[in-house]
């Protein structure tokens, strides 16, 4: 099915997810992975260039992901949390839907701040910020910093999804890939 149903996601609800996790966890590994490679390195460049197409995509895959959010209901988890978890939940979940959306933003900004052209797959990218050597620092500082809020934000969604599975035992992890049990 599609759509969401009352109990789990859709096909499409899912896809988006998955996609973009498998986006999110390339981008930051390859700016990790960067860091072993000399200055300069072909392999180096090569995955900065793999960090930018990794969050150019989840830029492109983050507008229908919130839209069809908005669109469609989220599925009843059985048995129901607390209001409180739920809160924490719907908390934790938009930070990471705005911080999708910043991060390829800035990282963009950055970018074209140093004069630097941004592609994705070979499609140049509209020129959305000025030449600003010196803003384009502060892109680049906020930019690593929510970099890191987002991955440790990560961390804490992919733990609270095994936790629910594993220690709660509600259908919260169940609902996104289908029954696990």
């Amino acid at each position: 099915m599609l759509r969401n149903s009352h109990h789990s996601y859709g096909r499409l609800a899912r896809a988006l997810h998955w996609l973009c996790a498998l986006a999110i966890i390339a981008a930051l590994a390859c700016i990790e992975i960067k860091g072993f490679f000399p200055k300069g390195s072909a392999l180096r460049d090569g995955m900065k260039f793999a960090h930018v197409q990794a969050g150019l995509i989840v830029l492109l895959l983050i507008l229908p992901r919130l839209l069809w959010r908005v669109s469609n209901p989220v599925p009843a988890i059985s048995p129901a949390p607390g209001k409180l978890a739920m809160l924490a939940a719907h908390a934790m979940h938009w930070a990471l839907y705005a911080l999708m959306l910043a991060l390829p933003l800035l990282g963009v900004a950055f970018m074209q701040g140093n004069g630097r052209e941004v592609a994705l797959f070979g499609m140049t990218l509209p020129t959305l910020f000025a030449v600003d050597p010196a803003a384009a620092r502060n892109w680049k500082d906020l930019h690593e910093l929510l970099g890191n809020v987002l991955l440790w934000g990560v961390i804490l969604h992919a733990a609270a999804a095994l936790w629910h599975h594993a220690i709660v035992k509600d259908d919260t992890l169940a609902r996104l890939t289908g029954p696990l049990r």
